[in-house]
């Protein structure tokens, strides 16, 4: 029993980091990478070792020179930021209502939000390309915030309904008895319950739009609402291999905000999700 046990726990814990190879070793050796000249990065004989290292890469990338990492990253992560405070803002409402609520139409909403959760990407890009026009929002920041919206909404009010399910609502009963209107409870006694689930969704909608590119390709065309996966991937159609350096420091640094973000919150994003898919 106790070998079966052992050999158990071996082939779990190898299987683990059999896992955790693939998904590091490209991240791992894009940054090692980055600090190679370029000659060494086109060299022969492949190492994972930095004999020659250099920062001039970064100072490429930031530098406005070729690739100006610090105006696209601002672009990317201004719409990033906006898209996950009015995510988080209107799923908690909207989940609020859900979770509170029930009856006929709380169910045909949430059958909504799962359908409008699979409508997505390529199928609405032709409508949304038309209402930019329109609204003559094509080239703004505007038009990414309100798509990312519509993609990150439905999945965000789900586990917000989900989450305030959670709640006793014998918190909330004496918190009226005290005098306290419905908004007064809902921002002083609620809230701070669910701000692990606030966390994973203002994260999800964040980490969502920052990984977009087919929208921003298609929305915008100018520097100034230009973001960092478009900006990467410009540049290397027009330098081809002439800076391979200089692009994988640009990946390494649109990929810092996300692996920071994501080691601050891992926390709440995992209590957030286990605890707002979960239905009593």
């Amino acid at each position: 029993m106790f070998r079966d046990s052992a050999v158990r726990v071996i082939g779990r814990y190898g299987s683990l980091v059999v896992v955790m190879g693939f998904i590091l070793l490209p991240g791992l050796w894009l940054l090692v990478s980055s600090l190679k000249t370029n000659q060494t990065i086109f060299s022969s004989t492949p190492s994972w070792l930095v004999e020659e290292g250099t920062l001039d890469h970064y100072a490429w990338a930031l530098g406005g020179r070729g690739l100006d990492m610090t105006r696209l990253m601002g672009n990317t992560l201004i719409v990033c930021v906006l898209t996950a405070a009015i995510t988080a803002f209107f799923a908690c409402l909207a989940g609020y209502g859900l979770a509170r609520y029930q009856g006929k139409g709380a169910r045909v909403a949430i059958i909504g939000l799962l359908i409008a959760q699979m409508v997505q990407g390529p199928m609405i890009m032709l409508p949304w390309y038309q209402i930019a026009m329109n609204l003559q929002l094509l080239d703004t920041r505007t038009i990414l915030v309100l798509i990312y919206q519509t993609m990150t909404l439905p999945a965000a009010v789900w586990l917000m309904s989900g989450f305030f399910k959670n709640v006793p609502t014998e918190l909330e009963d004496a918190a009226q008895m005290d005098g306290a209107g419905r908004l007064r409870t809902l921002t002083s006694v609620i809230l701070p319950l669910t701000k692990p689930g606030l966390v994973a969704v203002g994260l999800y909608a964040f980490i969502l739009a920052w990984n977009d590119y087919q929208y921003a390709l298609i929305m915008t065309n100018s520097s100034s609402t230009r973001t960092v996966q478009i900006g990467i991937a410009q540049v290397m159609e027009s330098m081809g291999a002439q800076n391979w350096g200089g692009i994988l420091a640009a990946g390494v640094l649109a990929v810092v905000p996300v692996v920071v973000l994501f080691a601050l919150a891992q926390r709440y994003l995992i209590q957030g999700l286990t605890a707002g898919a979960v239905k009593n």
